[in-house]
């Protein structure tokens, strides 16, 4: 009988993770089916899909996110979308992938829940090899697109040569796709054999955000009924029959044509609250938005609070102490769990770095080498002063709401334990959470408007909080979140885009840049009697034009 480590007990452990090859299913893939999948699984089926439709032979799809945030699921659900034996998304039946490829045709290999961790570091690539050759030869059909799925890549411990042993397995007419806990795991695009594949697509995943939680429409306690749902998702794509609204705020916002567009941008965006939207879908937008400061943007399978905390906590724990640590070689982990909980009880408030450096007890080179790696594990991000050349302070957010419960002072959060609303009124804690969601839902918006990050700068009269700007063009965000509401619109006419310091890429050169900021956006929870009474969200004031975006209204649009 072989043992524990042979080329068959690895071939057998292949066997059981696909047991679709002898009956085009499984309990992984059936389960998988029943769950409304995520706006990551729709970009990663439609990216997939036209390269098929493009001819494009080989293509590595990496993939990136913490402990527990659903990458495996993404997985199961891809796969069966994709075979020709389910009926699984039925909503996606226009792309030419979907129900058409053979059971066989389909590798799936669970590294962390496999053999592979029983092997001595550089070991697992070589039985690897051995499955994926198995599986070219003995299992997939000679013709015909092949998809290799490779789930928690970290447990090969790959380096640059194991990445191109890796990508060696990349044959014609082959499809991987890989996840792991950080981008630089399942990068494989800058290998030196990497041209040899015709396409690269690299995608993190993040707690859900709002749009994507109100689209799948459970946990909020609002009823948006399946019409409301579908619209949601065509406002977001011109490639859907309809208008898409949120694709022109984004496209206008970014900056990238002329200024005649960023008022387009602006006009839309009064037109999609006051025009597209009723009082009631109004209403019930400002309900699930409070409600999602709750849930933290996470799919769960039970209804039970203590139970789905323990989970979120459980899984963030083992992100921080196992995988990250093990990453980077943190030989004092438990540091990476202070600076989250120092984050978790400051909320954005801004810290010195020595006074971090005290609280930690280690230097300064070592506290950046923490804030680096919970970034990269998009778990903590800093927030940079928007004038400041060089950084003696910082911000730091938590980019999801849940693990802000979870790992604040019991008496900070009192009232937020469960995910449903409470008589417990606690609205300093809620304006915690509202500042840590914009924070993550503006490094969204960031994303799809190109800028470069988002930074923060104090006014005489407060805080600009959040600060989009690329080669000059600026988009400051100033958070007027009860009980937190004084001189917001006295903060926007005292900012100065030209406050604005930064260096070249590589270089302590300053860039001359003419910062611009046609608007200043208030966030707010609460529109003025003036805005709601006009129906638009612009207001001037003394040449100066200040946009009211209702809370619910700015998550929706990142």
């Amino acid at each position: 009988m072989p043992g524990i480590g042979s080329p068959e007990e690895f071939i057998n452990d292949a066997e059981h993770h696909n047991q679709w090859w002898g009956d085009g299913t499984s309990p992984e893939l059936s389960k998988a089916a029943t769950l409304t999948p995520r706006s990551d699984f729709h970009r990663v089926l439609n990216r997939t899909n036209t390269h098929y439709t493009d001819d494009i032979e080989k293509l590595v799809y990496a993939i990136h996110g913490q402990t527990g945030i659903g990458k495996t699921t993404l997985l199961h659900q891809f796969i069966a979308a994709l075979l020709d034996t389910t009926e699984f998304p039925r909503e996606n039946n226009e792309f030419e992938l979907t129900s058409t490829i053979a059971p066989r045709q389909i590798l799936y290999i669970p590294l962390e829940d496999s053999l592979y961790q029983l092997e001595r570091p550089g070991d697992g690539i070589k039985r690897l090899t051995q499955v994926i050759d198995y599986f070219q030869t003995h299992v997939a059909p000679r013709q015909g697109q092949k998809f290799i799925l490779l789930d928690d890549v970290q447990a090969l411990d790959l380096d640059e040569n194991r990445k191109s042993e890796l990508l060696d397995l990349v044959d014609e007419n082959t499809y991987v796709f890989l996840t792991g806990i950080v981008e630089s795991q399942v990068d494989l695009s800058t290998i030196g054999s990497a041209d040899t594949v015709e396409e690269f697509e690299l995608w993190p995943i993040l707690p859900m955000k709002f749009i994507d939680t109100v689209q799948i429409g459970a946990g909020l306690g609002v009823d948006f009924d399946d019409d409301f749902r579908t619209r949601l998702g065509q406002y977001q794509s011109d490639s859907l029959d309809g208008p898409s609204p949120i694709k022109t705020i984004r496209t206008g916002l970014s900056g990238r044509d002329t200024e005649s567009n960023l008022d387009t941008g602006i006009e839309t965006l009064s037109e999609l609250c006051f025009d597209v939207f009723d009082d009631d879908d109004r209403d019930n937008l400002h309900d699930a938005a409070r409600a999602y400061l709750r849930t933290g943007g996470t799919l769960n399978q039970t209804n039970d609070p203590s139970i789905r905390n323990d989970l979120a906590k459980s899984h963030f724990l083992l992100f921080l102490y196992k995988e990250l640590a093990k990453y980077r070689s943190i030989q004092q982990p438990e540091n990476l769990h202070r600076l989250s909980s120092i984050a978790a009880t400051n909320a954005g408030e801004e810290l010195r770095y020595t006074e971090l450096s005290d609280q930690v007890g280690v230097d300064r080179r070592t506290v950046d080498n923490y804030l680096d790696v919970l970034d990269e594990g998009i778990a903590v991000t800093e927030s940079h002063d928007y004038s400041l050349r060089r950084y003696r302070r910082t911000r730091l957010y938590l980019r999801n709401p849940r693990h802000l419960v979870l790992l604040s002072q019991r008496q900070e959060h009192v009232g937020f334990e469960a995910f449903e609303r409470q008589d417990t009124l606690n609205h300093e804690f809620e304006y915690k959470l509202a500042r840590t969601v914009a924070f993550d839902h503006a490094k969204r918006l960031a994303f799809h408007v190109g800028a470069y990050d988002v930074e923060y700068t104090e006014t005489e009269s407060g805080l600009v909080d959040y600060i989009l700007h690329r080669d000059g063009h600026v988009l400051p965000f100033i958070l007027s979140y009860h009980p937190h509401t004084d001189n917001a619109k006295t903060i926007a006419e005292e900012f100065t885009p030209e406050a604005g310091q930064h260096t070249e890429s590589d270089s302590e050169e300053l860039q001359e840049l003419d910062y611009q900021a046609p608007y200043r956006f208030i966030i707010t929870d609460s529109l003025p009697k003036e805005v709601r009474e006009q129906e638009s969200l612009v207001i001037e004031k003394d040449e100066i034009s200040i946009c009211y975006l209702p809370f619910w209204l700015f998550l929706l649009i990142c």
